[in-house]
């Protein structure tokens, strides 16, 4: 059986600024309908293996002030130097494996939200579902190197037709 082959052209179609470090990929005739407007706190919690210690990010998106909380640790920024553990940044502690994420439940399920996308991609999980709860509303993914401006690719067939697109990260 002889396949012709399909003739496929690749063309520079624009660039993609990422300041959360993420890319969201939906169809926009649902962002009236489902789209739900929750603000995205960022609260990871871990834990100090040798030393038992917790730790705490908590912060809005951009908004590095920490609620306190009695006995743990609290910090706002990854690689800032914290005190309790010898001037070592919590980037640091990481890389060495001194500490530990402690997993929680998300508190927005998910959605289609700017919430629900990172608590997605916190989580290493890709897909959004709709409102009532079936996968297809929005595929979303950390860009691989993080904020930056990225160029979009897509490739045609012969009668022009885009049949795939490509981030370039």
């Amino acid at each position: 059986m002889n396949k012709a082959k399909v003739k496929v052209t690749k063309e520079l179609i624009g660039h993609v600024g990422v300041d959360s470090g993420q890319l969201l990929i939906a169809d926009p005739c649902y962002i009236d309908s489902e789209w739900q407007k929750k603000e995205f706190i960022d609260d990871r919690r871990y834990v100090h293996k040798k030393t038992g210690k917790k730790l705490r990010y908590y912060g809005v998106f951009n908004d590095t002030k920490a609620k306190k909380q009695r006995g743990v640790v609290m910090f706002s920024r990854y690689d800032d130097p914290i005190n309790e553990f010898g001037d070592r940044s919590m980037n640091k502690m990481l890389v060495s494996g001194e500490v530990e994420e402690i997993p929680e439940e998300p508190k927005h399920k998910r959605t289609f939200s700017y919430a629900g996308v990172c608590e997605t991609t916190l989580a290493d999980e890709h897909q959004i579902r709709y409102g009532m709860g079936h996968a297809g509303i929005a595929v979303a993914f950390r860009s691989g190197y993080g904020d930056g401006y990225y160029p979009v690719y897509a490739y045609k067939n012969e009668e022009g037709r885009i049949i795939r697109v490509e981030i370039l990260m």
